[in-house]
């Protein structure tokens, strides 16, 4: 009742309250736990695939069945489709070949299994001997509902069809190529490509959903549940990724919070409080920090302010060098003009 209760089901209404899956899983196991305890103890036994709901792979187990149910009904609508014509082709053409060992129940009123005289261990030896063979032995195809019927039993379920079931024929037989055929047939379309279907298309969803949980797994390792950054965001940073999802976007800390404002009388909301009570009532997650982090934004100031400092160290050095060959080309032009005026004095002279 708690568990129910913390999920607001009490407090949703009705319909609300009777669509909830959660809700009606406990009722069906309080009912079938009374049923157990006054009608049965037989129902006690279905408690057991609580087990199932609990644990993620078993559940997955039956999802991989349920997901794609249009696609396993529909595969299994072929496989009928081929056993009614099966069936069809055995009644016509192979209907004395459809005889099966039948084990008769011990009474004096089933056919040929009630022997005058002879008591029902001498029945059972007499069985085993040639003379009691057709005892042993009935027609399962003299109506085309008993041959569905025998060959969506025992076909399906023998592993080289109904084949296996069926009367072995002589060579020498007229028919003898037709059951080869027949048999082969069916143990390739039925046995082999359909029922296999059915497989592939169980085990492909398994995969998928065992796929799709190593990966969400892998989301919730490697990318911050509140800001969404990846964990190669923080590579080589001053906080690491796992700081970051601890102390700066705990999402526990972001739930306490959303549980705070929901708690809290409004008219001791404070700024902040208003604002994301607002954006909460109309569903908007905006007031969530989306791909930035305040750790990130720091170290991008710092690394902006340390290349300024770069470039102004550069262009200091820039600018003397630059005072420094000013005053070397002075120099220069003074060593010119005095070496021109020195030049000048024995030409006059």
């Amino acid at each position: 009742v708690s568990f129910v209760g913390n999920r607001g089901t009490f407090i949703r209404g009705y319909k609300a309250m009777i669509m909830d899956v959660e809700f009606l899983y406990h009722v069906g196991y309080i009912v079938t736990s009374v049923l157990g305890l006054f009608v049965h103890e037989l129902f006690y036994s279905i408690l057991l695939f609580d087990l199932i709901y609990r644990e993620e792979t078993l559940f997955n187990v039956i999802k991989s069945v349920t997901r794609n149910g249009r696609s396993i009904l529909l595969t299994a609508l072929l496989a009928l489709i081929l056993v009614y014509l099966f069936s069809i082709v055995g009644f016509l053409f192979l209907k004395d070949d459809f005889i099966l060992e039948v084990d008769r129940l011990p009474d004096s009123k089933a056919k040929g299994w009630a022997v005058p005289g002879v008591t029902v261990g001498h029945s059972l030896a007499l069985l085993s001997s040639p003379e009691a063979d057709p005892e042993q032995w009935e027609r399962a195809c003299d109506t085309l509902l008993m041959c569905i019927v025998t060959v969506l039993n025992h076909g399906l379920r023998n592993g080289g069809g109904v084949g296996d079931i069926l009367r072995k024929p002589s060579k020498d037989e007229s028919l003898f190529p037709a059951r080869v055929v027949y048999d082969l047939l069916f143990f390739f379309i039925v046995i082999i490509i359909v029922l296999n279907l059915i497989f592939g298309v169980i085990i492909d969803t398994f995969a998928d959903l065992r796929s799709e949980k190593q990966k969400k797994e892998e989301i919730l390792k490697t990318t911050c549940f509140i800001c969404g950054l990846e964990r190669d965001k923080f590579d080589n940073k001053t906080v690491s990724f796992e700081e970051h999802i601890k102390y700066e976007h705990n999402m526990w800390n972001y739930l306490y919070f959303i549980v705070l404002v929901r708690v809290k009388n409004k008219t001791d909301y404070t700024g902040p409080e208003s604002y994301v009570a607002q954006m909460i009532k109309n569903k908007n997650l905006d007031w969530f920090p989306r791909m930035r982090a305040m750790s990130l934004v720091s170290n991008e100031g710092e690394g902006e302010q340390n290349e300024i400092r770069n470039l102004q160290d550069k262009l200091n050095t820039t600018m003397k060098l630059v005072s420094h060959l000013t005053s070397q080309l002075n120099e220069l032009k003074e060593q010119v003009w005095e070496m021109g005026n020195s030049l000048q004095e024995p030409s006059v002279l």
